[in-house]
């Protein structure tokens, strides 16, 4: 019950008490006095007759005159005047009693005979009193006055304490994580100096979760960014490398160390500003860049040498992609000193399973041959990684993924997420699989960038959540499915309205056992576009989840604003977390900022015991990986 209910329901049991007390005082007092009269009536009857008493028959009948008539007056009903059991004298009023009249019988003896006793018969007091309305109409106007009063306090006090119940209302708005639903204008609160402390807390609050999240994103700068030049250092750069060389989803990629051979004589001659300018202006150009190929990621490899990583490309690719950077940089606003700039680039194709050390110990080797041989100033180091090894080619991918989604045949595995290993899973992550013309199984961060290249991507998200929805429906489900949909997808129109329209024929029990998620690089580009989308999907009971968190080094306030229930965190910085304390200390500024909240995070990529014990103590809420179990086939049934 509400607070102002509560108060105008005790006020108004205590007004009926009180008029009830009263009425009820009253009618106990009204009847004492009408006793109290009566007995004194009767007091005084008797002793009349024990005044006029005398035993001789003349006296007797002086009394028999005169006593009939005071009895009448007086509605006695019956007077018998007793010596023993013999009855002296006996008057009945004309009235008789019927069975279902009142009666009160006094026995009184007579003080100056007291071997005599009189027995009276009458009525009870106030017996032939009216009891119409009329009659009472003084205590009905009364009455009416408290009840019509009553009412107007109600409503009254019901406007007076709104303000207190909008107050309440925002106060449970707020324990119960549902405050963007507040709709009163909280000036309308009251009391107004308990309505703006709210205001001033929740202020601060706000203030306090964004400070938060720039201390999170400060600490993992501290970590994982260069100081100088804002982008990723040598140890994100070395987590990323490993995580792409670990993934099965990345079938091949290269690497790219661009050095710029003529930095140290500048800080020499010209002072480490200028130097570090050029440095940053090359960021810049390398940054722009990168952008054309999704996925890809710059950092600082050393003092003057830069490291590039791109998924997903081929040695031909790999030689384009040098040629545009070599363009790029000789576009710098290079010291007129330096005529011809010096800038060289060794790269290196990569496939799964390879080794960190190995890779970058290629790709050094492959500088060092392209400042060996000068020339156009970049030496691919060639391991056989083609388009035809790793099946790549626009026209290709859109027969093969249209093929695909024409047939429906794209397969779904599933892994779970455990919070503990002898424990069944809590989720249950849902895994997109398609089969290539040799029959090869390929996961999903194989073809979804071209899937996006080729225009298909949106069909291929309807395609996997039609058969998501179609699985979720099936009670055979030991836990809440989790689906990975594009930003891009819903961030489309079309499908937005489609999306809403599917999800909206579920019941709402049913829509808390989806999670749909998306990429934390896709979370931070729209962050503003998604709000509407995101919380859509909130509001229709879906729960919602950002992968590849703590893969780049950018704002966590997302977390807050999107309301998230999980943050799965980037496998980079699962890799031997037990033997890297500065992983440790990027994941637990991530987990401490999801702090006050319901979000929980889990780790993705856990395949040692060392790695999961190491997380649980950190806090991490469940585990994903080899380590807990393999992708298995989830059929329709």
């Amino acid at each position: 019950m509400r607070f102002t209910n509560q108060f105008i329901a005790t006020i108004t049991l205590s007004v009926l008490a009180a008029v009830l007390m009263v009425l009820a005082g009253a009618g106990v007092s009204f009847y004492q006095m009408g006793m109290a009269y009566q007995q004194r009536q009767i007091t005084a009857l008797v002793e009349l007759v024990d005044e006029g008493w005398q035993r001789d028959t003349a006296e007797q009948a002086t009394i028999t005159r005169w006593l009939p008539a005071l009895l009448n007056v007086n509605d006695i009903i019956e007077l018998s005047v007793w010596d023993e059991n013999r009855v002296l004298y006996q008057h009945s009023a004309n009235q008789r009693l019927s069975a279902s009249e009142l009666s009160l019988t006094y026995q009184r003896s007579l003080p100056n005979h007291p071997e005599l006793r009189v027995e009276l018969t009458l009525r009870p007091p106030f017996y032939n009193v009216d009891h119409s309305l009329a009659a009472i109409s003084g205590l009905t106007a009364a009455m009416l006055l408290v009840f019509f009063g009553l009412l107007y306090s109600i409503r009254w006090f019901r406007q007076q304490l709104r303000g207190a119940e909008l107050l309440d209302l925002r106060g449970q708005l707020i324990l119960d994580g549902k405050l963007k639903m507040l709709q009163h204008n909280p000036r309308e609160e009251w009391p107004h100096h308990a309505s703006q402390a709210l205001d001033q807390l929740l202020l601060e609050l706000k203030d306090a979760r964004k400070e938060r999240s720039r201390f999170d994103t400060f600490i993992r700068a501290n970590v994982f960014v260069d100081k100088k030049i804002g982008i990723g250092n040598r140890i994100f750069f070395d987590n990323r490398l490993e995580a792409a060389l670990n993934d099965p989803a990345s079938h091949s990629g290269a690497l790219l160390l661009v050095e710029l051979q003529d930095l140290e004589p500048i800080n020499y001659s010209l002072g480490y500003d200028r130097g570090d300018e050029l440095l940053s202006s090359a960021s810049r150009y390398l940054g722009h860049l990168i952008r054309r190929y999704p996925g890809s990621l710059q950092a600082r490899y050393t003092g003057n040498t830069f490291a590039l990583l791109f998924p997903n490309l081929v040695e031909s690719e790999a030689q384009e992609a040098a040629r545009q950077v070599m363009k790029l940089l000789y576009r710098l606003h290079w010291p007129d000193q330096i005529r011809d700039p010096a800038l060289f680039i060794g790269g290196v194709c990569f496939r799964f399973g390879e080794q960190l050390n190995q890779v970058e110990e290629e790709a050094e080797l492959a500088l060092r041959s392209a400042s060996l041989q000068g020339g156009d100033g970049y030496f691919m180091y060639y391991k056989g990684v083609t388009e035809e090894s790793s099946g790549k080619g626009t026209v290709r991918w859109r027969t093969l993924l249209g093929r695909h989604l024409e047939q429906d045949s794209v397969l779904l595995d599933r892994q779970g997420i455990y919070s503990d290993k002898e424990q069944p899973p809590v989720l249950n992550e849902l895994l997109v699989r398609i089969n290539d013309e040799q029959g090869r199984l390929l996961s999903a961060g194989h073809f979804i960038p071209m899937a996006e290249k080729c225009g298909l991507l949106q069909d291929l998200d309807r395609l996997i959540l039609l058969r998501t929805l179609t699985l979720l429906q099936e009670g055979n489900r030991p836990c809440p499915l989790t689906v990975n949909l594009s930003a891009s997808s819903l961030l489309h129109p079309g499908f937005h309205r489609w999306l809403v329209f599917e999800l909206i024929q579920l019941p709402k029990a049913l829509l808390a056992e989806l999670v749909i998620e998306f990429s934390e690089a896709q979370a931070s580009r729209h962050f503003q576009e998604l709000v509407k989308p995101v919380r859509a999907l909130k509001a229709m009971g879906c729960r919602l989840a950002v992968d590849h968190a703590g893969q780049d080094v950018v704002s966590t306030q997302y977390i807050k604003d999107y309301e998230l229930d999980f943050l799965k965190l980037h496998p980079s910085l699962i890799r031997d977390i037990d033997k890297k304390p500065v992983n440790q200390m990027a994941v637990r500024s991530l987990i401490g900022n999801c702090a006050g909240g319901s979000t929980r995070v889990i780790a993705v990529g856990v395949e040692a015991e060392a790695e999961w014990e190491c997380l649980h103590q950190l806090g991490v809420y469940a585990g994903q990986g080899y380590y807990f179990a393999r992708p298995e086939r989830f059929e329709l049934c």
